[in-house]
């Protein structure tokens, strides 16, 4: 497999700190998914319970605090699972499509952009259904790097030779 030849300075730099935001994102994702499977069902509702004890504590009406309470108190397990599910295969793709692009293999390009844009649909549906600004922050993410992408294989490419006659 031949090397792709480098972008410009600029964007090679952005591209890699978006991929490797991109990386922890689904790093961190996977872990969590990870923890969720593992652990005890009713985790997420403990771990709100947990974050927030010290902020109701202090203020019982913090609005961000009740919010994440109220989201928490309506999950079942069938939605813990889901969460399961998507935490892990999004971690993992992710983690799979930064390596393979930092590798700078040749499909790679084209398998990520359609990762990325499944994610973005899946997620701008699943917004549409539940209103979790969360969704919105990560397709916004999700987006960009596409477009970097998109970019850095653009600038990227081979230049063509012309053919003497």
């Amino acid at each position: 497999m031949d090397p792709l030849p480098r972008a410009g300075r600029i964007v090679e730099w952005s591209y890699r700190i978006s991929l490797t935001i991109q990386g922890l994102l689904g790093f961190s994702q996977f872990i969590a998914g990870l923890g969720l499977w593992l652990g005890p069902s009713g985790s997420i509702v403990r771990l709100v319970d947990w974050l927030t004890r010290n902020e109701i504590a202090s203020d019982p009406t913090d609005p961000l605090a009740r919010r994440l309470i109220e989201w928490a108190s309506h999950l079942g397990p069938a939605v813990e699972d889901v969460y399961k599910l998507y935490l892990l295969g999004h971690g993992a793709l992710n983690l799979f499509v930064v390596v393979t692009l930092l590798l700078r293999v040749r499909w790679a390009f084209y398998a990520s952009i359609s990762v990325l844009a499944s994610f973005v649909l899946y997620q701008g549906v699943e917004f549409f259904l539940t209103g979790d600004p969360a969704l919105l922050v990560v397709t916004l993410f999700d987006l960009v790097v596409i477009a970097l992408v998109l970019l850095e294989r653009r600038q990227s490419r081979p230049m063509r030779r012309a053919v003497k006659a």
